[in-house]
């Protein structure tokens, strides 16, 4: 029995992806849950496994190619499924007409596929389940991500870092052509979607991070080299307690109902460069949690990023967006919003500048500080404001430590 392998349900509202890499070929046997391929969506690069055990007879999609989630992208001959017999001819079917009739021995039960997406398939393996023994709690009995998180029983076992293939080039003379594809066509789609569908302006301050270098280089030697303390996770503890001063900077639009969404949750998006492009990894409910939890989580996010290892449901729901592009370099730039939020921050680099303090001129840390936000949502005065707040924790780490508390 042929089963055609049709490209599943991805969550988030995901209509299409890219195949990036066929791990099978056709003639192959595969396994049920073996990966067999990977698809790129605007998301994440996802593993898709094999729902059934059997022989690759075709491959309908190259890779490359864009396909819409239904459409059929390989067709499976499951193992164990009976062939047709051939036609008797016409002597061997009176002769058979004479013989007694022996019932059929019976089909042998065929498993049935676990109900999972992707993106669930890839929890589980994260968290080290075994998606065969969850039950599913979802419509026809899907397995959803919360009955993976509650048949969770151990931490989640770090998987093998599968290499990132190389695009393919055409060199053409003194000029070299790269396919416009995958990540890559997704930022630009992202983008294009962000300034045609906003009214962005970005607003730029400095600020003196004397006092916070300092303050960290105390924290970090406290805590031993057990963990270490980031500006990056400074900066989100700082921006969390100016969101909350400003919650208009948190909120999203709704355009179709017409209404100002204003989020009571605060999950910080974090722009992470990557050798495929720009990803934005989301740190959830930054405001309940503590510095060195926040540094953690950090680190190891930005590690499945960057190894392209990141679940889909750790790219969603972000209410604001932090840039650092700080060890890069440059002055000042414009960043662009993350759609559907309605501002974002960049971090720049900490130089030693001259600042005026009591009448003398003395050498400071300083770094600037591009704030981009949605005209329509926030007005100009508001979010200077947000940054006048978001400067005042950056320059007192005790106000910092106090919005904490």
């Amino acid at each position: 029995m042929a089963y055609e392998f049709k490209l599943p349900d991805l969550g988030e509202g995901i209509t299409s992806g890219e195949i990036k890499k066929w791990h099978v070929r056709k003639g192959q046997k595969v396994e049920e849950d073996q990966t067999i391929a990977e698809v790129e969506t605007d998301k994440a690069v996802v593993e898709l496994p094999s729902p059934v055990t059997g022989i690759v007879e075709d491959i309908k999609a190259p890779e490359g190619g864009k396909v819409n989630v239904g459409e059929v992208i390989a067709v499976i001959k499951e193992e164990g499924a009976p062939e047709a017999p051939p036609q008797p001819k016409a002597a061997e079917k009176a002769q058979e007409a004479r013989k007694p009739e022996v019932p059929a021995p019976k089909a042998e039960a065929q498993k049935v596929p676990v109900l999972a997406t992707p993106a669930t398939r890839m929890l589980a393996k994260q968290l080290g389940v075994n998606i065969d023994s969850v039950k599913g709690t979802g419509p026809m009995g899907r397995i959803t991500d919360e009955d993976v998180r509650s048949a969770a029983q151990k931490p989640a076992a770090k998987p093998a870092e599968a290499p990132v293939p190389a695009p393919a080039m055409k060199a053409a003379g003194k000029e070299e052509r790269i396919p416009f594809r995958g990540i890559r066509r997704t930022i630009s789609e992202n983008m294009i979607r962000s300034v045609s569908k906003t009214a962005q302006v970005t607003l730029v301050d400095d600020a003196d991070l004397t006092r916070l270098v300092e303050f960290r280089e105390r924290i970090n030697k406290k805590l031993g080299g057990e963990v270490k303390i980031s500006y990056l996770a400074l900066f989100v503890k700082a921006v969390v307690a100016a969101l909350i001063a400003h919650p208009t900077l948190n909120s999203s639009l709704d355009e179709e109902k017409g209404e100002i969404v204003l989020k009571k949750y605060y999950n910080i998006g974090i722009a992470v460069d990557t050798d495929r492009g720009l990803i934005v990894p989301v740190l959830k409910d930054a405001d309940k949690k503590s510095l060195i939890d926040i540094s953690k989580e950090l680190v190891h996010i930005i590690e499945l990023t960057r190894d392209g290892r990141i679940g889909i449901e750790q790219l969603k729901g972000n209410t604001f967006t932090i840039a650092n592009i700080g060890s890069v370099g440059g002055l000042f730039s414009t960043p662009i919003i993350n759609y559907p939020d309605v501002a974002i921050l960049e971090m720049q680099q900490i130089r030693d500048m001259p600042r005026v303090v009591d009448g003398s001129i003395v050498i400071r840390k300083v770094m600037y500080l591009p704030l981009t936000i949605d005209h329509r949502i926030v007005d100009g005065a508001e979010g200077q404001r947000f940054m006048n707040d978001l400067k005042r924790f950056l320059e007192d780490p005790e106000q910092l430590l106090v919005s904490m508390v």
